[in-house]
Parts: structure tokens; C-alpha cells; sequence
């Protein structure tokens, strides 16, 4: 039994050998074929080499990098008066380094008989610092009452280093790329120097890309956003008890968002997990085929004895 599993771990090592020696095979051949030139091989050589992209690793331990979380804040407010519940705000806002990012006011002012009122939406950009402190004072103003609040912290930690990590790398490579294309004035294989020029472009494209959205990343970071919408009313809303049903509503779309968020988890998760379960299975279908052909040899073997005793 030994001896047929040290003949099966043989053979699975070597077909790894196999894999890793065909990989690397084709890797050179694809160098090859993009640049035929010895010079021009090894400036690319160089791109891929360890000095290249030592500033692209994974450190040996993970660093604590500072959390990034977008917040949203939606405020239904109602006033008595709504010339100086505004004016209050204003100030409120720009006391706290905010500012009005877009304002729409309706209606001419309350009226009795009619029931009319003016009603105004405020998208507002407080800087995230502030927030707190913000929301804290507009409460404390008798003119302003807040009948409903709400708030959403999105957290994009590992989106915001990602696209960091990868603007890191596609830099190191527009650098080596511009390195090539500038050493092509000495060579006539134009063809090569095409193709470095177009990826070139590609790596320069989506580094302002990058660039971009680390940006929005950023202003959304820096600067949380609170809505509010502002109703004047001759008489204020009771706050309402949430009924047992609201109650267990508020509960299964909770569960539910977490549910979803953890589908999504797993996904991701399986997604990046595809290659190695496939190599996995390769190498499991090779070892179940060799297992069956020795467990096969074996029985032949014992029902050639038995004949022969027979």
C-alpha cells in the first residue's frame, strides 16, 4: 500500500512540475513574440523584475489604514416660523464650515383657512469632523423640531486602498513603459514600439480614471451630506409609536440588507477563489484517475492468484 501511495505522489507532483514548467514556457514565448529584439525583451525583463515592483508587494503585516466612511443623514423637520427657522439654520451651517449645495423653497406662507405652507428640501455638505456637533446644535433650536431622522454610514475602507494599492502598481508601469518607448529611437521594429505606445496610453487612461474617483472617494469622505426637508405647519406632528407591525417590518428589512450584504460576501469570495478550485479539481481528477488504475491492477493481480491456487 506504501508503495502505491508513494507511486500517486509521484505522479501529482509531477504534473504540478508539468503546469509550472508549461507556464513559465509560455510566459517567454509571448515576451518573444511581442518583442523580438533582445534589447527590447529584457527592458521588459526589467518591468517584471523584483526592484520593479517591490513598491507593489504585500508587507509582511497588514497596516491600520484610516477607516473611510461616507455618512447620510435625511432630517424631516417641521417650524412655526419659517423665516427664522432658515436664518437658524444658515447660520447653524456655516458656524460648522457647511455649505448649501442645492435649495428649493415652495409656497408663499402658511395660511389658516387654506392650510397653505411653505415647505423647503436642503441637500447640505458638513464637513464629517462637524457632523456630530451640527446636528446637535440644529436639536437644540426651539424653532426647528425634527420629527424624523435618519442616518447611513458606508463604509469604503477596502474600495478606497484597493484602487490606491492598483493606482501604485499602474504608476510603477507607465514608468517602465515610458522607460521602453524612449529606448525605442535606437531600434526599427516599429511594430514593438506600437504596441508599447497603445499600452502606454491604456495605463495613462486609467490612471486619471483612478485618480477621479479617489477624488469623489474623498470629497464624499471629507464632507458627509445632510438632507432635510422643512415644513411650516400651524400645529406640530405628535410623535407617533411605532406599532408592533413597524416594529417587525424595521426588523426583516434589517435582517434582510444583512442577508444580502453576505450573499454578496460570498460571491466576491468564490469569484476569487475560482482559479485555485480548478487547479484543485485538475489535480484531484488526475490522483482518482491513477488511484483507479492501481486499485484495477490490484484486483487483476488477486484473481490471477486465485486461478492459480485454483
Amino acid at each position: 500500500m506504501k508503495k502505491h501511495l508513494t507511486s500517486l505522489l509521484a505522479v501529482v507532483s509531477a504534473l504540478i512540475l508539468i503546469f509550472s514548467l508549461a507556464a513559465c514556457s509560455n510566459a517567454d514565448t509571448k515576451a518573444e513574440t511581442l518583442f523580438p529584439n533582445a534589447a527590447d525583451k529584457e527592458i521588459m525583463d526589467g518591468m517584471t523584475s523584483s526592484d520593479a515592483i517591490a513598491g507593489t508587494s504585500k508587507p509582511e503585516s497588514t497596516p491600520d489604514y484610516e477607516r473611510k466612511i461616507i455618512r447620510t443623514v435625511d432630517l424631516s423637520c417641521e417650524t412655526k416660523s419659517f423665516e427664522a427657522a432658515s436664518e437658524h439654520l444658515m447660520s447653524v451651517l456655516a458656524s460648522h464650515g457647511g455649505y448649501v449645495e442645492t435649495s428649493t423653497v415652495s409656497g408663499s406662507g402658511y395660511n389658516e383657512e387654506y392650510r397653505a405652507s411653505r415647505y423647503a428640501t436642503y441637500t447640505l455638505r458638513v464637513p464629517a469632523e462637524q457632523l456630530d456637533a451640527f446636528l446637535l446644535a440644529l436639536s437644540a433650536e426651539d424653532g426647528i423640531r425634527i420629527i424624523r431622522q435618519s442616518s447611513n454610514s458606508n463604509e469604503i475602507t477596502n474600495q478606497y486602498y484597493d484602487i490606491t494599492t492598483r493606482l501604485a502598481t499602474l504608476e510603477t508601469e507607465r514608468e517602465a513603459l515610458s522607460q521602453m518607448l524612449a529606448g525605442f529611437s535606437d531600434y526599427k521594429d516599429i511594430n514593438a514600439m506600437l504596441s508599447v505606445q497603445e499600452r502606454l496610453y491604456n495605463v495613462i487612461e486609467e490612471i486619471e480614471a483612478l485618480k477621479t474617483r479617489l477624488n469623489l472617494y474623498d470629497q464624499q469622505v471629507d464632507l458627509s451630506t445632510v438632507n432635510i426637508s422643512l415644513n411650516e405647519v400651524g400645529t406640530y406632528t405628535e410623535a407617533a409609536t411605532p406599532t408592533f407591525g413597524e416594529r417587525i417590518g424595521e426588523a426583516f428589512s434589517e435582517s434582510w440588507k444583512d442577508f444580502a450584504r453576505g450573499c454578496q460576501s460570498f460571491a466576491v469570495g468564490f469569484v476569487a477563489s475560482i482559479p485555485t478550485l480548478l487547479v484543485l479539481a485538475a489535480v484531484a481528477a488526475v490522483a482518482v484517475t491513477v488511484l483507479v488504475q492501481i486499485l484495477k491492477k490490484r484486483r487483476k493481480k488477486k484473481a490471477e492468484r486465485e486461478n492459480e491456487i485454483k
